[in-house]
Order: structure tokens, then sequence, then C-alpha cells
């Protein structure tokens, strides 16, 4: 009896207040995946005349608001050596077909120049974007059966909207969800 009334009163505040189902995503986590994949060395270039480019230290950082991604790249080439400090921005993308949550290097080509000379291009996403792809929260059921005192009833889930949220540590993808 006890079990059936708390399942109707959470039914009913639900109804009531609607309710949110979500996942989190440390910073952590992404940074061990960044740390797994490693730092890379990468020639471009002709064959006889090709440039090195390094990509080290990779990590990101969620802020209230805001996530980053930073690392270190260096660019050498004969006589030129590039070294520059890399702060992109990432925005999350949840795709509600396919359940998927992606983290997405906001412009993520890096440029090297020198007074105004370009000597190449690096695409960051090359190396980290395939990886940074999670499950969303989306329930596999989008509806729930009880049996009650009063027979069999059938708790549809509602979709209202999805939020995601950028905390401290952490990215979280929610949806905003009703019963009827």
């Amino acid at each position: 009896m006890s079990k059936k009334i708390t399942i109707i009163l959470f039914l009913s505040i639900s109804i009531i207040f609607g309710s949110e189902i979500s996942i989190s995503i440390s910073e952590n986590l992404v940074n061990d995946y960044l740390k797994l994949i490693g730092n890379h060395e990468v020639p471009k270039g002709p064959k006889n005349d090709q440039a090195i480019w390094s990509i080290k230290n990779p990590e990101v950082k969620f802020e209230y608001g805001s996530a980053e991604f930073f690392t270190t790249v260096t660019y050498k080439k004969g006589k030129i050596n590039i070294k520059k400090s890399i702060k992109k921005n990432i925005f999350v993308e949840y795709n509600f077909d396919n359940n998927q949550v992606t983290l997405v290097i906001e412009d993520p080509v890096v440029k090297m120049e020198r007074k105004g000379q370009i000597y190449g291009k690096l695409d960051l996403s090359t190396f980290y974007q395939s990886g940074l792809k999670f499950h969303g929260p989306k329930p596999k059921e989008k509806s729930i059966k009880l049996k009650t005192s009063k027979g069999k009833v059938r708790v549809s889930m509602n979709i209202k909207k999805s939020i995601i949220y950028f905390e401290k540590n952490v990215v979280r993808v929610a949806l905003d969800l009703e019963y009827k």
C-alpha cells in the first residue's frame, strides 16, 4: 500500500510541476579521454618540405555558463618555430532523434602566422571531435504502465524541451518532461 501511495504521489507532483531527466558529463571524464589519446605530432606538406605540427596537453574547463578547450600548438619548419597557447570555446549539441550529446570545439582551425604571413592551418576537430560524443538523457520508453487499485494506468511522458547547463566542472543536458 505504501509503495502505491509513493508512486501516485510522485506522479501527481510530476504532473503538477513537471520534471527533468538529465545526464552530466564531467570535466574529469573528458580530460581522461584527452589524456588517453595524448599529444600529437603531425607532419604536413610536401614530402621533402614538411612542417611538423605538435599538439600538447589538451584539456577542457567547464565553468558556470561556459566550456573551453585548451592546448599548446607548435609549428616547426626549417628556421621557423612558432608556439601558441590555444583557447577555444566549446558548445554542446543535443540531437534528440539519435539521443546523442556532442561537445563541439568552436572554430577549431588554428592558423600559424607571423607578421601577417600565414604558414599553415591545422583543424583540431580532426583529432578530438569523434570522441566527444555521449548518449543523451532521452528515456527509452515513452510511457509507463502502473497497476493501481483502480486497475492498470498508462502514463505517457511528453518531452517539452531540452536544456543545456554549464556548471562548475560539469556540463548537464536535461529534458523537461511532463506526464499525461
